[in-house]
């Protein structure tokens, strides 16, 4: 009452003598600044407010400065602060909680655990929304569990982890990137990759980033959350937010981890001895041989003596050898109330699986910093760059599964032996190529990659951002072969060199608004714009028979022959108007409405500009009073989206059509002429995917146990295709708006704590997700094109063959004949029973699985972490390469597989022939399409936390080390192969055993 009678009587002074203002306010002033300038020593315990124990390591900090301290092994602190300060209190995985000293010399403070759930703060396109405001579909993943096992490329920590993106890892090799859809796929000849971006700039599927260095990603799936990119997010849109410095403490952190690589799976190459008894089989169906004794006939006389000598070699494990990955990750962040920044630098070096040649460098420094100007005015950049260094080599696998094993690889001179098999003088040996200097293929990327923004705060409630990002790539491939390696053939070295550069700007501004009426309306509106500039330019020059060999491809000029230059140069532009609209009624009734305008330079005239709209609606049942006294529901919230999205994903100048060039003799001398190849289409415009959304949220339990359920439909429509033209026109097929698609699916995410004590926690997380696409249209009525294996009511991806249903046995001689083959030839479906196997007898197997599942089990107890990471892709086919290497005519080594002889009546393979041309013979691609289902044991991983008070004392906030198993085991129906590979035998996928420590100071 006193303070209020002071308050008033202050301001009815001040109001009937205002020449007193200047006087009072120096008073005011002179009391504060005394106040200021008498310290106070405060002492207290900071504590965790669930379980009481003491948090050691919490960071105390006089709020605006950097003074502060950290709690020692019983929780206590001491600081020295002015009396009228206030205190900044932070630890990870807890609430910053702010206190005013107001003179108390002890403060004791209990922190409450950040709340993962409901108040999470999830990124969507230009913006972030509280999770509960959510109305579209999106999944979010943050730091903890992207960091919770190593990789080299951060979207890997996606696989399995989030309900409907489908990732697989393309190979095996050194620096090898990654496949992978959200929701499926849409278009027939365009990119079905979904957008990606980093501080709201598209960045690529190929992450330079340190995982350490990001905050959270964010996978915006329905049309409703992806509507505001437009044309850019019809395929799904990732949002990666990276870690920016927070006031307070300077904080250092380092990561690193050591991982040792080897073959995960690998499947059998004949022996030599498998080899030959191979051979003899071929040639006994011909009757060339019946017995050993007519070996010389089907074997060259040095080949005999290294059979009966026991002389052969496998190539391949010659050629293999374990990799190694180091990986270190070093950051800075700290700063003040208006200054904050952070610095980061890595450096990973990944050897692969072959002994030469096979290395992958990468370097990258990065900084951030961000500045309040003004109460209402800030700035901040992040900078990137990046550069990789990669050797790479050709598949030498390819020629050392198919060399004869009869062999002998080195010369008695340790020298390698260029023709190692007896009589294969076109089989060289692959070591070849692990000669020093023998071959070359040296790929540099340099990126350079930045953000700035500037945000203004007009007035209460109107803020205005303006984003800038500038990409430059520049890449240079480089790459030499001798004469005598694989590629050189024995005939000619060559050499070439490819350099091509791109520059990418992109700018936006954001103007959002945001307003409460009564507590019971709040309305946020949010209009932008975007343009975005990108050229690309690109040049190779390459050719064979230079002078040296010493400079590799750094003399171009000195290749006598087969010269061939090529260069090529794009510029397109893009350019957007976009706004969004949400609007929340009681916490309990939420409506988001968004439209973008997009225009592309690559479009014809009168067809560059489209509109794309959504809306989603939202229902927090659990906020009505009907639902007050169910206490098991946690949260109940269903949701229903509708949007628009679209595609103008082709090359540049497509619509102006174009002219291919040739070469021809003209007098005899060599000239270059020009014909008409691509026809314009004036009419060329977008092609545009409709999407609906259900979804369903649940938690239950206090959120014990969580549920969020999508279901989805999508159709696509006016794709961009070639129609065939008759040759009469003079062109071979025209690009046109033609054909539809459509995809449906489910995505399921279940996440229950199962035990959750004080010392021991035990989480599962599962994600379920389906994809059943189809192709509703082709151009003209037509329902099938063979040659593209596109078909009207099929998947989009589909292998188109016959179907095998086994091999002709004896006894079978009669029903064979009607199809006009033998016991020991393949047997394949007559699937409309017309005696005739033919064309209309193919069946079409799809490459897309039924559905991906993960289940992740983590546990903790005390000071250890357990996780158990398996993940599933079932019900989908791919073409093993292994079954279509075996060599049935014995030229060549291949496949070690169960074949048919009238001892041995197998189903799987057809006899050994000599006498048929391995490409002529009937339907042996069916061999190669087997069941491409899996399960595996994607990671475990086993960690320990230093305890506190052992890592202070070296000076240490934070150790944890870890040791990690990858790739370990996988369940398949196909022997020693991992199914992930996707059929190709080429770099195989590795099993890697990592080693890491995780330190914060």
């Amino acid at each position: 009452m006193t303070k209020f009678s002071i308050y008033s009587n202050s301001k009815k002074l001040l109001r009937r003598n205002p020449g007193r203002k200047l006087l009072l306010t120096g008073v005011l002033f002179l009391f504060a600044s005394l106040a200021i300038a008498q310290p106070v020593a405060v002492k207290g315990k900071v504590s965790d407010s669930s379980s009481g124990e003491a948090i050691v390591g919490a960071n105390v900090v006089l709020k605006g400065t950097t003074t502060g301290t950290t709690t020692n092994i019983d929780g206590a602190y001491v600081l020295e602060v002015p009396s009228n300060g206030t205190l900044q209190i932070s630890f990870i995985g807890y609430k910053t909680q702010e206190v005013a000293v107001s003179g108390k010399k002890e403060i004791n403070i209990a922190l409450v655990a950040e709340t993962i759930g409901l108040e999470e703060v999830i990124a969507i396109g230009y913006g972030v929304v509280k999770k509960s405001d959510l109305t579209g579909s999106v999944s979010s993943i943050k730091t903890d569990d992207i960091m919770a096992v190593p990789t080299t490329n951060a979207l890997e920590a996606l696989q399995g982890r989030v309900s409907g993106i489908d990732i697989v890892k393309s190979s095996g090799k050194a620096g090898a990137g990654l496949s992978f859809t959200v929701r499926g796929e849409r278009s027939l000849t365009a990119s079905n990759a979904p957008l990606i971006l980093v501080d709201g700039i598209p960045y690529g599927s190929s992450i330079d980033i340190n995982p350490s260095d990001i905050e959270s990603m964010e996978i915006l799936k329905d049309a409703s959350s992806t509507a505001i990119y437009g044309s850019k997010g019809a395929n799904g849109v990732i949002l990666i937010t990276t870690k920016r410095g927070k006031a307070g403490k300077t904080k250092i952190s380092l990561n690193s981890y050591l991982s040792f690589n080897s073959v995960s799976k690998y499947p059998h190459y004949q022996t030599g001895e498998e080899y030959a008894n191979l051979k003899r089989e071929a040639n006994r169906t011909t009757g060339k041989w019946a017995s050993k004794k007519d070996d010389a006939k089907i074997f060259a006389p040095l080949e005999l003596e290294y059979i009966n000598a026991g002389q052969w070699e496998n190539f391949s494990k010659m050629l293999l050898q374990d990799g190694l990955t180091q990986n270190y990750e070093i950051s800075m962040a700290g700063g003040n109330e208006r200054t904050t920044y952070s610095l980061s630098f890595g450096f990973m070096d990944e050897e692969g699986l072959f002994k030469t040649n096979d290395e992958f460098k990468r370097y990258n420094g990065r900084i951030t910093l961000d500045h309040e100007i003004f109460k209402n005015l800030s700035v901040g950049a992040n900078v990137l760059y990046t550069y990789k260094d990669q050797d790479q080599r050709r598949d030498p696998l390819n020629m050392a599964n198919k060399i004869v094993p009869i062999a002998k690889a080195y010369n008695d001179d340790g020298t390698v032996n260029p023709y190692p098999a007896p009589g294969y003088s076109s089989q060289m040996n692959p070591l070849l190529d692990n000669v020093e200097g023998a071959t070359v293929d040296n790929n540099l990327n340099k990126r350079f990659f930045a953000t700035s923004y500037l945000q203004w705060t007009i007035i209460k409630d109107l803020v205005l951002k303006t984003n800038i990002g500038i990409d430059l790539n520049d890449q240079r491939r480089g790459f030499f072969y001798d004469k005598m390696t694989i590629d050189g053939g024995g005939v000619a070295a060559g050499s070439g060199a490819e350099i091509s550069s791109s520059e990418n700007l992109t700018w936006e501004n954001i103007l959002t608004y945001n307003k409460t009426i009564n507590s019971d309306h709040n309305f946020q509106a949010m209009l932008g714009t975007s343009l975005g500039a990108n050229d690309y330019e690109y040049y190779s020059l390459d050719g064979k028979n230079q002078s040296s060999a010493f400079t590799l491809f750094h003399f171009l000029e000195s290749n006598s022959s087969e010269i061939r230059i090529a260069s090529d140069f794009t510029e397109t532009n893009t350019f957007s108007y976009f706004g969004r609209i949400n609007y929340k009624y009681k916490d309990r009734y939420l409506l988001t409405a968004s439209v973008r305008t997009d225009g592309s330079s690559v479009l014809a005239p009168g067809h560059k500009w489209a509109t794309y709209p959504s809306v989603a609606v939202g229902w927090r049942m659990k906020e009505e009073s009907f639902m007050q006294d169910i206490s098991a529901i946690t949260n109940l919230k269903l949701r229903a989206s509708w949007g628009k999205s679209g595609s103008s994903a082709i090359d540049p100048y497509y619509t102006l059509g174009g002219l291919g060039s040739s070469q021809y003799s003209f007098n005899n001398v060599l000239a270059l002429g020009y014909y008409p190849k691509i026809v314009s289409n004036p009419l060329l415009g977008w092609e545009t995917t409709a999407v609906w959304n259900g979804g369903l949220d649940l938690g239950l339990f206090a959120n014990r146990i969580s549920l969020t359920l999508d279901l989805f439909k999508s159709f696509t429509s006016d794709l961009l295709l070639s129609r065939g033209l008759p040759p009469t026109s003079g062109y071979n097929s025209v690009m046109e708006n033609i054909g539809k698609t459509e995809n449906q699916g489910i995505d399921i995410t279940l996440g229950t704590v199962n035990i959750n004590g004080k010392n021991f926690r035990w989480n599962t997380d599962i994600n379920f997700s389906t994809s059943k696409e189809k192709i509703t249209e082709l151009s003209s009525g037509v329902t099938e094109d063979t040659n593209n294996r596109w078909f009207v009511g099929s998947p989009i991806r589909v292998l188109y063959d016959y179907k095998k249903i086994g091999i002709w046995q004896l006894g079978e001689e009669e029903a064979a004949a009607v199809y006009k083959t033998v016991p020991g030839e393949i047997k394949v479906a007559d699937t409309n029973d017309d005696k005739i196997i033919d064309i209309k007898d193919r069946v079409k197997y799809k490459q897309r699985p039924d559905f991906t599942m993960g289940v992740n089990n983590s546990f903790s107890y005390k000071n250890f972490d357990f996780a158990f990471f398996t993940y599933a892709r079932i019900g989908h086919y791919i073409n093993y390469s292994f079954n279509t290497s075996y060599k049935a005519q014995g030229l060549e080594n291949g496949a070690h597989v169960n074949y048919w002889t009238p001892e041995n009546p197998s189903n799987d393979f057809p006899r050994p022939d000599a006498g048929v041309v391995q490409s002529s013979r009937n339907y042996f691609s069916t061999l190669g399409i087997v069941k491409g289902s899996f399960v595996k044991v994607r990671d475990i991983t086993l960690g320990y936390n230093i305890p506190k008070p052992v890592a202070n004392r070296v000076g240490i906030d934070n150790i944890r080390l870890y040791a990690t198993g990858k790739n370990l085991v996988t369940f398949s129906k196909l022997k020693d192969y991992d199914p992930e590979r996707g059929g190709g035998e080429s770099f195989p996928m590795t099993k890697q055993l990592v080693f890491g420590v995780n330190l914060d100071f």
